[in-house]
């Protein structure tokens, strides 16, 4: 009878053992579900109060004008016509342009702005084609009565951007001037290597969008790797940073860069521009000056391979027109309105004095 009772209690203690496991278990992933929601919600409160925060101590420098269900943000500064249009490249602020809009104000009048979700403009509805970039861009310049024609100037993706204006107004535009700009068909010319080098970039990208709500990309300082230090250490690189630590801006940095991918595969490259005056200011400095992290996740083969491939699509670019005209940025990488913005401001100075001495204006 002992040994009975001795059997059955031994027989329990392992389905004891379990339930007691199991309710460890249980413990451990509600607790872990709510120290997760704790960390979230802390995030969202740190991320709401330093947006607001910046904005208080970096206001938007020019206007908001409402241009169908959302508002987009333009600074115009200086006096004087034709009036020169800045479009920044892909993912980023009108501040972009700073060092470049300062100098430009002296001679001429000339704005900048944010596409929708980037610098101080109002999210979008979504993603936006180049045609209806250049249709928002037009829209913007009606509505704040910003009277043209104008002189185009566009970095990297807005290059394109501003060659899909001139089709789509091709009244407007008495001159263009292109910063390293992107080239419709160079996704099908550039490197497989390279592509999935862009490809990780946009996942990273959408990563963004589901972390930065709660204060991730604000806490780690993921973007401060793209902007170099003497830019980034300025009073004006600080606004920059502002605005891309923003909540709307991952979302919108992904909309645009995935979308803008069909913009670049085009196997018949971008449409003549006939005798416009023309300028292309093309990126010199080899991949030894790029940051080691990105020759490090690309390779120095690919990377020779992608500086040949630019080379050949920036000569293209220049053959545009019969007007066209290439100069080199020997010491600048992708952005030459930081490395180099004098030599950006030279060319908009040399293409205002060309339009000027059409007399196409009254001055």
């Amino acid at each position: 009878m002992q040994e009975n009772n001795i059997g059955t209690a031994l027989q329990g203690k392992p389905a004891h053992r379990r339930r007691s496991c199991l309710g460890c278990l249980g413990r451990l992933a509600i607790g872990s579900l709510v120290f997760l929601v704790i960390i979230m919600a802390a995030g969202a409160i740190y991320q709401a109060a330093a947006s607001a925060s910046d904005l208080k101590k970096y206001p938007p420098p020019g206007q908001l004008y409402d241009v169908g269900g959302h508002k987009l943000h333009l600074y115009c500064t200086g006096e004087g016509s034709p009036t020169v249009i800045l479009e920044a490249g892909a993912a980023s602020p009108a501040l972009a342009w700073y060092l470049v809009q300062e100098k430009v104000a002296g001679f001429t009048r000339v704005c900048s702005y944010d596409r929708a979700g980037f610098g101080w403009s109002d999210p979008g509805s979504g993603p936006l084609s180049s045609e209806q970039v250049a249709a928002n861009l037009h829209n913007l310049l009606e509505t704040a009565q910003v009277s043209g024609p104008y002189i185009l100037v566009g970095h990297s993706a807005g290059g394109v951007y501003i060659r899909s204006y001139t089709r789509q107004y091709p009244s407007e535009v008495l001159g263009l001037v292109f910063v390293d700009s992107s080239h419709e068909s160079q996704n099908l010319r550039f490197p497989p290597k390279f592509q999935e080098y862009s490809e990780r970039q946009n996942l990273m990208t959408r990563l963004c969008q589901f972390i930065s709500p709660f204060g991730a990309m604000r806490v780690t300082r993921a973007w401060d790797m793209l902007i170099p230090e003497s830019v980034a250490s300025s009073e004006m690189g600080e606004a920059v940073m502002a605005t891309m630590y923003r909540t709307p801006y991952c979302s919108a940095a992904y909309d645009e860069m995935i979308i803008f991918t069909g913009s670049l595969s085009q196997p018949e490259g971008p449409a003549s521009q006939g005798d416009l005056p023309l300028i292309v200011l093309s990126a010199g400095a080899s991949f030894d000056q790029m940051p080691a992290a990105v020759v490090t996740a690309i390779g120095r083969d690919t990377l020779t391979q992608v500086i040949q491939v630019s080379q050949e699509l920036q000569q293209e670019l220049a053959s545009l027109s019969t007007q066209g005209v290439q100069v080199i940025a020997e010491k600048s990488g992708h952005y030459i309105q930081w490395d180099q913005p004098d030599l950006v401001i030279d060319a908009i100075r040399t293409m205002v004095m060309q339009v000027r001495s059409k007399g196409e204006y009254l001055f």
